[in-house]
């Protein structure tokens, strides 16, 4: 639990000259960035808390990580960014939960109470009997971590819109904040996305 604090506080105070730099003056184009901050600034932080939170999972119950994903994402809609500037880095990596006692839903809400209990807040983001979402976030944190618990389930028709799994599986999705780029073509993004 002492690494795992060290850790937390390391990344908090990096954290630290983003948020004073939150405030600072916008530029034209699109809003709803940090525009003193770039995504380069954003990628590091970001996957570091991934894997923090994927370092909390028991590891007598998943197994190794079986996908991961680096990539920035649009922040804002087609019609409001058309040419997708303003863009957030989002990590993600996905486990199995090998130990078939365990329960995929108790596991994913183990993982967000290590959070909770560090004074972050959860919200559920919807879900069903197969699948626990849940929203962690703090004030001291720019990105927020989406935690996923999902359970197979033959009977789910093949059309729904909500994610399936053939094995039970954990899922850590941490989205930096929006930051002002050149799009997703430009240089800047795909030499980021290139080396994850």
């Amino acid at each position: 639990m002492v690494k795992v604090d060290r850790l937390r506080t390391r990344l908090l105070l990096g954290a630290l000259p983003l948020v004073l730099l939150a405030g600072c003056a916008g530029s034209s184009g699109p809003s709803g960035d940090f525009p003193d901050m770039s995504l380069a600034d954003t990628k590091s932080p970001t996957q570091l808390l991934r894997n923090e939170a994927a370092g909390r999972l028991p590891a007598e119950v998943i197994g190794d990580q079986f996908e991961s994903e680096d990539v920035s994402v649009a922040c804002l809609s087609e019609k409001e960014d058309p040419d997708g500037v303003i863009r957030s880095w989002h990590s993600t990596v996905r486990f199995v939960v090998t130990d078939e006692s365990a329960d995929v839903a108790t596991v994913a809400k183990d993982l967000v109470t290590t959070f909770t209990d560090q004074g972050w807040s959860a919200r559920d983001i919807g879900g069903n009997v197969a699948m626990v979402k849940k929203l962690v976030e703090s004030e001291d944190s720019l990105a927020d971590i989406q935690v996923f618990g999902l359970t197979p389930d033959a009977g789910r028709a093949s059309t729904s819109t909500e994610e399936f799994v053939e094995v039970p599986t954990v899922v850590i999705s941490v989205h930096g904040p929006c930051v002002r780029t050149g799009g997703p073509e430009s240089e800047e993004v795909k030499a980021l996305e290139a080396r994850t």
